[in-house]
């Protein structure tokens, strides 16, 4: 009886080994924060293929999930090298981090981040040489934020604009190679404010428990975000006035319970800034939707994709912190 006890308080320890394994691989990675990263780059396929119409899909399917996998490989070599450039200040300040903690190597970090880095280069150059010269512009910002993040506040800059570029690089993979769109403009600026409006938030929060100055200042950014995106659906993509407006709804009303209700502690604003990420693309996505000529499996995407990115980052919160 004994020793079957003891058996089965083994598997348990096991168990338990794995789980906090496995939460400190999906922290590290920011899990919850993938499915923004996919509908980022869902959005820029959508604006490359919305002029043909958004009924077939099947042609798309294979470059589609390279494009996906490329902005998410990306996304994981970024928060990778991240942890592994920060292990010395997490020492200090964030020990119950992976590396701090001793779970897992500085070595091992690198070489993910490495590893997902040529992951996500590949995949992009095996859809469009435009993709692959898009893919190392991500890679490029990536390894300035790293190394600026921590002393720089124009860090935000090069933060943005990994995101920004994620639609250019769903976009890329399907548009005519002679230039980019008024609307793909827009959005990447949209998501780009937006993603700097979170960061300035986080860094202003982070200094005193008073509103500051710059956090006021990134509070105003929110709202050229959700502009720029109306912009992009009413006149880039000459979507009616009134589903336009419509997209804009959901945003504005998440971005004003951030500010109020969720706006202390400093991590749960963030998280729900960060959960908020497909809501802005679905400023764009839902005026697209509601106004395809047939409700094909691309449409049906642009209408749910976002919400459901949504919902699913918010579930996996629950698993691992955003931030």
């Amino acid at each position: 009886m004994e020793h079957g006890k003891i058996i089965v308080n083994r598997h348990i320890i096991h168990l338990n080994g794995f789980s906090h394994h496995f939460r400190a691989r999906a922290a590290s990675a920011r899990l919850a924060n993938v499915p923004s990263v996919a509908g980022n780059v869902f959005l820029g396929v959508a604006l490359a293929t919305s002029s043909g119409g958004l009924g077939a899909v099947e042609a798309l399917c294979i470059p589609l999930a390279l494009l996906v996998l490329s902005g998410v490989f990306l996304y994981l070599a970024g928060n990778f090298l991240n942890d592994w450039a920060d292990r010395g200040w997490d020492e200090i300040h964030r020990r119950e981090r992976a590396l701090p903690s001793g779970l897992f190597t500085p070595r091992t970090y690198f070489l993910a981040a490495c590893a997902f880095g040529l992951l996500g280069i590949c995949s992009a150059a095996a859809v469009h040489p435009q993709c692959l010269v898009v893919a190392l512009i991500i890679v490029v910002a990536i390894v300035i934020y790293t190394w600026t993040h921590k002393w720089a506040a124009w860090s935000v800059i090069p933060m943005g604009s990994c995101r920004a570029l994620l639609p250019v690089l769903g976009f890329a993979g399907f548009a005519a190679p002679q230039g980019f769109s008024i609307a793909l403009i827009a959005c990447a600026f949209g998501l780009f404010f937006h993603i700097v409006g979170l960061s300035l938030s986080a860094r202003g929060e982070s200094i005193a428990t008073a509103p500051t100055g710059l956090l006021r200042f990134a509070r105003w950014l929110f709202l050229p975000a959700a502009l720029l995106m109306f912009f992009a659906a009413w006149v880039g993509l000459a979507c009616p006035l009134d589903v336009s407006l419509l997209g804009v709804f959901p945003y504005v009303l998440w971005i004003a319970l951030c500010l109020t209700i969720f706006r202390k502690p400093v991590h749960r604003l963030i998280s729900n800034l960060l959960a908020g990420i497909p809501l802005v693309d679905w400023i764009v996505l839902l005026p697209l939707a509601l106004v395809a000529a047939a409700p094909g499996t691309l449409a049906i995407a642009c209408l749910i994709g976002s919400p459901c990115a949504f919902l699913a980052g918010k579930a996996l919160q629950r698993l691992a912190p955003a931030t």
